[in-house]
């Protein structure tokens, strides 16, 4: 019996009024004890969230007190070399998650040894100032707008991801533009008075790279990583539906796949553990956000899997078809998807040898080595034509 069915018949039995009258008070004192406990349960709640948000600030207020004490570090360290400050979108809890982040700690490590002083600045600190000579935004889906108050400092951005979100007036802010795209650079070197260069994406070589050893031992599996999206990624459908030796690592997959999620392996896998992944698979699946496509901007996954000496079932754009005319099986439908898999299963022999001819070009053109000596280039001539940058 409840508590208060219990009250309620102690009640009656010596206090001299009706039935009804007594359920009525019980239960507005019975309401009103909820709206206690739920007043109540609201202030634990505001109380936990006061402590974190003083958390956030006092963390916040120690970090913003930081960056005096870094940016007279940086300078005493850097001596005499270049400073270059990459300002990676990456949040410092979920860095190890975004591929912005390996992206710039690749592209650090070739800078450094191109004689520069390299830091990255994670999305949170983004406004810290350390007298940079160069500042390279790496803009995917995040928003920075130059430091005008460091006079001597060039600006690059270099969009590798998400152009539909950066307008002509964004890219305007800046000194030089780079852009994941040759056909994309073309466009807008008509339309802007900022210098552009196309500055396709790349794959770390010391990373990525083909091991003989591991060829012995491919295996048969099909490849995806990559998070759904919350859209119907259609390749990685396409292959549940032809119950191909599917492996996904990637969030949003189990809901979308139903009886198919035991393809899913986890939510996530480590850079680092890509590569030997892709040196013990048959062949990986790809495929490019919309705007990617639209405006010709080729995602890393490709130069990353090729690099490994690992064949890709790709969507298509003229840019990667003129960069791989034959190393890559492309699909635009379900009945252009299947016949890649029909190549794969009938003739892998040949399509992985046009695969494993494509190493040399990617260490020389499509590597972040190749990427950090443009990028040095780039800035040392236009120090030269510019006499307020010396």
């Amino acid at each position: 019996m409840s508590f208060w069915n219990t009250l309620k018949q102690k009640l009656r039995s010596f206090i001299p009024v009706s039935r009804t009258y007594m359920d009525n008070k019980l239960r507005e004192l019975e309401k009103e004890n909820r709206r206690q406990e739920k007043i109540l349960l609201e202030l634990q709640k505001n109380s936990q969230s006061m402590l974190e948000l003083k958390e956030y600030v006092s963390q916040e207020l120690h970090r913003r007190d930081d960056w005096g004490k870094r940016a007279a570090q940086v300078q005493r360290e850097a001596k005499e070399r270049q400073i270059w400050v990459i300002k990676c979108p990456a949040p410092e809890e979920k860095k190890i998650r975004w591929g912005d982040y390996a992206y710039a700690v690749a592209l650090k490590r070739y800078l450094d040894r191109m004689g520069m002083y390299t830091i990255i600045d994670l999305h949170e600190d983004w406004d810290c100032e350390v007298n940079a000579d160069v500042v390279l935004v790496l803009r995917g889906c995040e928003f920075y707008r130059p430091d005008r108050r460091n006079t001597k400092c060039l600006y690059i951005m270099w969009n590798i991801s998400h152009p539909e979100m950066v307008t002509q007036e964004e890219y305007q802010l800046y000194d030089i533009v780079c852009v994941g795209s040759r056909h994309y650079a073309r466009e807008l070197q008509a339309k802007l008075t900022v210098p552009v260069y196309p500055l396709l994406q790349c794959t770390d070589t010391e990373l990525f790279y083909p091991d003989q050893a591991a060829e012995c031992s491919r295996g048969k599996d099909y490849l995806f990583i990559g998070n759904s999206r919350g859209v119907a990624r259609p390749c990685v459908l396409w292959a549940a539906q032809d119950k191909l030796p599917l492996k996904i690592w990637g969030a949003g997959w189990k809901a979308m796949l139903g009886p198919d999620k035991t393809m899913v392996q986890d939510v996530f896998i480590e850079n680092s553990q890509i590569p030997a992944l892709y040196r013990s698979a048959r062949v990986t699946l790809n495929d490019h956000w919309k705007d990617m496509l639209d405006y010709q901007f080729v995602n890393n996954r490709i130069f990353d899997a090729l690099a490994c000496g690992l064949p890709v079932i790709s969507d298509c754009c003229d840019e990667l078809r003129e960069i791989f005319p034959e190393a890559v099986l492309y699909y635009s439908n379900k009945e252009e998807f299947h016949q890649c898999v029909k190549k794969i299963e009938n003739n892998y022999e040949e399509v992985k040898a046009k695969v494993d001819e494509q190493w040399p070009l990617i260490k020389e053109k499509y590597s972040f080595e190749a990427r950090a000596r443009e990028l040095v280039e780039i800035v040392e001539k236009h120090r030269t034509e510019n006499s307020w940058l010396q």
